[in-house]
C-alpha cells in the first residue's frame, strides 16, 4: 500500500507539534547560555529535561504528552536562582536567565500601598510593593536582606505573597532579623524587572492611636496610604502626605507622598474604627489552577504557581506607562482594589494642601518620631517586626 506524502508530513507536523524547544540566552552577558539543564514541568510533575548545546538551544519530548488546556512551564537554573517560563508545545520558547550578585545598582521601589482597617478589636494591615530591577548589565540580586521591613510588635503575620517578572507567584515566609524587636526579611531573588510583594498583618488595636513607623531601603517613587472614612490619619514624620481628592461617593481616604529617598523616615498615626468597601486579601498561590513549582533555591518558599490569566485591560487613564504596569501587575496578585486607587489618583491631582504644620508643631512631631526610635539600622527580635 502507497503512503501519500501528505501522511508524513502530517505526522511530522504532530510530532513537532508535541515538543518543546527553544533557546536558553543569558541576560547579562547577551550571549547563548551552552551546557545548562532545562525542565519541563506540568500539573503531573516533570514531565522530561534536556542540556542546551554550544548556541543555547533544548528539545524535550515529553514522557506524557500535556492537553491542549494544560499548563506547562520550563525551569532553569543559574547562578542557584531558578527561572520559570510557561511555554506551549510546537512553539519555540527564548529563555532568559541571568547572572547573580549580592548586591546591584538601580533598584527602587516604584509603587508601594498600605491599606488599614479595623474589624473588632484587630487592625488589619496589607502592604504592596512593587520593587524595579534597573540594573545594566541586567543582574539578579541575591542577598538575605533583599528586602526588609519592619512590622510593629505584636502583630500575627501571613507568609508573603511574592510575584517574580516571569509571572509566578511564590509563598514566601517573613524570617525575623536576628537582634531586631520589629524587622523582618523576605528572602527572595530580584530578579530584573519588576518583583511584587503581598505582605498581611494584623494586630491589637483599641482604636485610640496606632503609630506606623518605617524607614525606606530603596529610592520609592511613590507610596499611597489608604484608610476608612471613618478613620482619623495624622502624619508624624516631616515629609508632607498630600490627600487625594475625594471623587463621588467614596468610602475611603487615600494620602500620597512622591520621591522619598533610600533610608528616608515614614511615620503617621492612625485612631479610630471602620472597615474599607473594598478591601482585599492578597491571592494564595494554591488558588488557581496551575502546575506546583519547586521553590527557587535562595529562599525558604513553600508554594509556586504559574501566573493567573490576565484581566481585562482598564480603562484608559494618564498613569504614566510604568505606573500602569506596576498597578496592573499588582491587581493580578491582590485584586481590584490596587488598580482603583491607581486609577483615582491618577485622575484627580491630589489636593493642593499638604499636610502642613506650623513650625512649632511641625517640630514637636519630628520629635516624637524620634523618641519611636523606628531607625533602620534595627535588627530584629524573633517575635516582632516593623517595616524599613
Amino acid at each position: 500500500m502507497k503512503i501519500s506524502p501528505a501522511v508524513f508530513m502530517l505526522l511530522a507536523i504532530a510530532c513537532s507539534a508535541q515538543t518543546f524547544q527553544g533557546r536558553v540566552m543569558n541576560g547579562s552577558t547577551g550571549n547563548p547560555q551552552p551546557s545548562s539543564q532545562v525542565i519541563l514541568l506540568t500539573p503531573s510533575g516533570e514531565q522530561g529535561r534536556a542540556m542546551t548545546n554550544d548556541s543555547g538551544e533544548f528539545r524535550i519530548v515529553p514522557t506524557v504528552t500535556p492537553g491542549r488546556h494544560a499548563s506547562a512551564v520550563l525551569k532553569v537554573t543559574q547562578d542557584g536562582v531558578d527561572y520559570f517560563q510557561p511555554v506551549i508545545p510546537g512553539q519555540l520558547a527564548n529563555f532568559k536567565v541571568y547572572q547573580s550578585a549580592n548586591r546591584v545598582g538601580l533598584i527602587s521601589s516604584q509603587l508601594s500601598i498600605l491599606q488599614f482597617q479595623s474589624v473588632g478589636k484587630r487592625l488589619q494591615v496589607t502592604e504592596l510593593h512593587a520593587l524595579n530591577n534597573l540594573s545594566t548589565p541586567p543582574l539578579t540580586q541575591v542577598d538575605p536582606d533583599n528586602f526588609v521591613l519592619s512590622i510593629p510588635p505584636g502583630a500575627q503575620i501571613d507568609p508573603a505573597i511574592v510575584s517574580s517578572p516571569e509571572g509566578g507567584t511564590s509563598k514566601v515566609p517573613l524570617t525575623p532579623v536576628t537582634g531586631s524587636t520589629v524587622q523582618y526579611r523576605i528572602e527572595f531573588p530580584i530578579k530584573p524587572g519588576l518583583t511584587k510583594y503581598a505582605i498581611r498583618y494584623e494586630l491589637p488595636y483599641d482604636a485610640r492611636e496606632f503609630v506606623f513607623r518605617r524607614q525606606t531601603q530603596y529610592p520609592m517613587n511613590r507610596v499611597g496610604v489608604m484608610i476608612p472614612k471613618s478613620m482619623r490619619f495624622q502624619p508624624l514624620s516631616p515629609h508632607l502626605f498630600h490627600p487625594v481628592a475625594d471623587s463621588q461617593g467614596a468610602q475611603e481616604q487615600q494620602f500620597e507622598l512622591y520621591k522619598l529617598a533610600s533610608n528616608a523616615a515614614i511615620a503617621f498615626s492612625l485612631s479610630g474604627t471602620g472597615e474599607l468597601a473594598h478591601s482585599f486579601r492578597p491571592v494564595q498561590p494554591g488558588e488557581r489552577r496551575a502546575p506546583t513549582l519547586p521553590p527557587p533555591q535562595t529562599s525558604a518558599v513553600s508554594h509556586a504557581v504559574l501566573p493567573a490569566n490576565p484581566l481585562p485591560a482598564p480603562r484608559r487613564s494618564p498613569v504614566a506607562g510604568h505606573e500602569r504596569a506596576i498597578a496592573v501587575g499588582i491587581l493580578l496578585s491582590a485584586g481590584a482594589l490596587v488598580w482603583l486607587f491607581m486609577l483615582r489618583a491618577s485622575n484627580k491631582a491630589p489636593a493642593r494642601r499638604a499636610y502642613q504644620a506650623s513650625p512649632a508643631t511641625s517640630s514637636a512631631r519630628r520629635d516624637r518620631f524620634s523618641q519611636t526610635g523606628g531607625t533602620p539600622s534595627e535588627r530584629r527580635d524573633p517575635r516582632h517586626g516593623a517595616d524599613r
